[in-house]
């Protein structure tokens, strides 16, 4: 979605027009004229590299120093999931804005991760469940104790699934522990077995280290399944992937932890090897013309399938700083003590 950057171009149109007015004078003056003076001459590009000096820092100043001065403090809100990162940012076009904000969506935010969604959701008890049965002979009174009873009941439901979902969020952050620990002590004794030849003193078989990988796996295989299946990860990695990290980190000299640190977390997006592309096509949506800057209360939306940024424009206040001297001879104190007090 190419748009007119108007600093941009109204810098190369001036930079085409010197230029051009520079060598037709040049043309006109010294190719045809066949000046003789050398120091003429020097002093014509002389005279044409200052002006191309100052165009060169005009556009510093209305394409970079610009920019970096903060202006506005723009919220970014990720839905579904609601993960949210404040910046601040300098004049700049709604469109270049998007692609700033894009730029550290990418390596700020967490992979967005659907299966975490229904994750603490019990099942609930529908109101299907519930079975009424008329023991009076189907009066129509009894229609209406029906309905009573049934909205009765799924208020009382409503009421106590704020505890319900309390008690499943506890739950399962204290699964998630659990199986963090028992990774970790998992991958810290697999990787005691792990030594270089060099530091072998006894006989031993070389193995290089994918070979290394695939003799260690097995015993961390079973407790870093567990952990991928309880936060919802393991859609994301294969053996392969693993074992290929692995053996990276055998043939640096890694930690157990700096194996598992992959794993712990979700993760940052530019770092998602399964959805990573080299092109990334998101949709800007915003009601206001894109090559228009930045401005106090706008609001435009970034979307890319179900995943969508609402950003939320704010200009930063001016601030108003008063000078108080506090008087040297008033920066004194009295203790008071009275019988009840215990120094």
């Amino acid at each position: 979605m190419p748009r007119v950057f108007v600093f941009r171009v109204v810098v190369l149109f001036l930079v085409f027009i010197l230029t051009f007015a520079f060598w037709l004078f040049y043309g006109v003056k010294i190719m045809q004229e066949q000046e003789e003076n050398y120091y003429h001459i020097v002093q014509f590009a002389v005279h044409q590299v200052d002006a191309l000096l100052f165009i060169h820092y005009i556009a510093i100043i209305l394409l970079i120093i610009r920019q970096l001065q903060p202006q506005y403090v723009l919220h970014v809100v990720r839905s579904p999931d609601g993960e949210s990162h404040t910046y601040t940012l300098g004049n700049l076009s709604i469109q270049r804005a998007a692609v700033w904000i894009l730029e550290q969506y990418y390596k700020d935010f967490q992979v967005y991760n659907p299966y975490l969604e229904n994750v603490m959701k019990k099942n609930a008890m529908k109101m299907s469940g519930l079975k009424f049965y008329d023991v009076d002979g189907g009066q129509q009174t009894n229609n209406n104790a029906r309905s009573r009873a049934m909205f009765t009941a799924a208020a009382r439901r409503r009421d106590a699934s704020h505890n319900d979902r309390f008690y499943e969020e506890q739950d399962y952050e204290r699964r998630v522990r659990k199986r963090r620990a028992r990774l970790l002590t998992a991958a810290e004794e697999a990787f005691t077995h792990i030594k270089r030849m060099q530091e072998e003193t006894g006989p031993a078989v070389p193995m290089d280290p994918q070979e290394a990988a695939q003799a260690v796996f097995p015993s961390m295989a079973r407790p870093l399944q567990k952990y991928l299946r309880v936060t919802r990860q393991q859609p994301r990695y294969t053996m392969e992937s693993v074992l290929q990290h692995l053996a990276t980190c055998i043939s640096h000299d890694m930690s157990a932890k700096s194996f598992v640190e992959r794993y712990m977390y979700q993760g940052v997006v530019i770092m998602n090897a399964k959805d990573y592309r080299d092109t990334q096509n998101w949709v800007l949506v915003c009601d206001q013309l894109l090559t228009r800057e930045i401005e106090h209360n706008f609001v435009f939306q970034l979307r890319q399938n179900d995943v969508s940024l609402l950003c939320s424009v704010r200009k930063l206040p001016h601030f108003n700083l008063t000078e108080e001297v506090i008087d040297p001879k008033s920066n004194k104190f009295v203790l008071k003590l009275s019988s009840e007090t215990s120094v």
